[in-house]
């Protein structure tokens, strides 16, 4: 496994990382546009749930990330490094996370992304996704050592309405250019009457389908499984429909232009 680090100030801190041949780079990365300001956004969050990061141990990572979809990575370039684990919510979308213990500079989390995905998704997207996976880690460890489950009533989305805008661009795609999208996407097709439907993975147990006809949209979930707090739930369905809308350009030139910024 090929490492190459390059240092900033604090010792365990990397502007750009190599790991398995793949660069990461943080949010401070010129190809994101706005600075340090995204960064120190990310890792304000991470600061907010310190005092739960800070406990999970080498063991109960493994088990968090497989209940996630991420997988642990054996990169701890120095001993300060505790744990890092790995994410791909979306396909050439590359999450890394480390968190690290050091006696001088305390505990901290750093993220990092590949830096394919800054020519790929917008910077707002890859925040909130990050932000979104330092919430189900917290949440998720609390889940293990609590076997206590909040559960999300089954109208909750209906308190968080999407972009009407957005929507209707997506009833505008065809279903021979759905199929292709949820295959690029590695989402799974299928044709209905009049319409399409498209179904994502973003957590191994927690299925999100896309049910899309010329005169209507559902987004469907099972209630039971959304263990998580409605925001997390609300920036899945968010960030899959412009994931649909951005990678239906590609075979579609006629879809109405629309902004892809703000969550609603």
């Amino acid at each position: 496994m090929e490492i190459v680090l390059y240092q900033k100030h604090h010792p365990v801190s990397y502007e750009v990382v190599h790991l398995s041949g793949s660069e990461y780079i943080d949010l401070g990365a010129k190809e994101f546009g706005a600075g340090s300001g995204w960064q120190n956004r990310v890792l304000s969050y991470g600061k907010k749930r310190m005092h739960i990061i800070k406990r999970i141990n080498t063991d109960e990572i493994k088990i968090l990330a497989a209940k996630l979809g991420g997988m642990t990575e054996n990169f701890r370039p120095y001993e300060s490094v505790k744990w890092t684990v790995s994410f791909e919510p979306l396909p050439n979308l590359q999450i890394l996370c480390l968190f690290v213990e050091d006696e001088e500079f305390g505990s901290d989390f750093f993220v990092y992304f590949n830096r394919r995905s800054a020519e790929i998704y917008p910077a707002e997207e890859i925040i909130v996704l990050s932000t979104v996976f330092i919430c189900l880690l917290a949440q998720e460890a609390e889940f293990l050592w609590t076997k206590k489950q909040k559960r999300l009533g089954a109208k909750i989305l209906e308190k968080q309405p999407l972009n009407q805008k957005k929507i209707h661009v997506v009833q505008q795609i065809m279903p021979d250019v759905a199929e292709k999208v949820a295959s690029n996407l590695g989402g799974e097709f299928t044709e209905i009457s009049e319409g399409w439907s498209m179904t994502f993975k973003p957590i191994p147990e927690f299925p999100v389908t896309y049910s899309v006809t010329s005169k209507d949209f559902q987004m469907r979930f099972d209630p039971t499984k959304a263990q998580w707090m409605p925001g997390v739930v609300y920036a899945f369905k968010w960030l899959y429909l412009n994931a649909i809308i951005r990678e239906a350009r590609k075979f579609s030139d006629d879809l109405p232009q629309i902004s892809f910024s703000g969550l609603i």
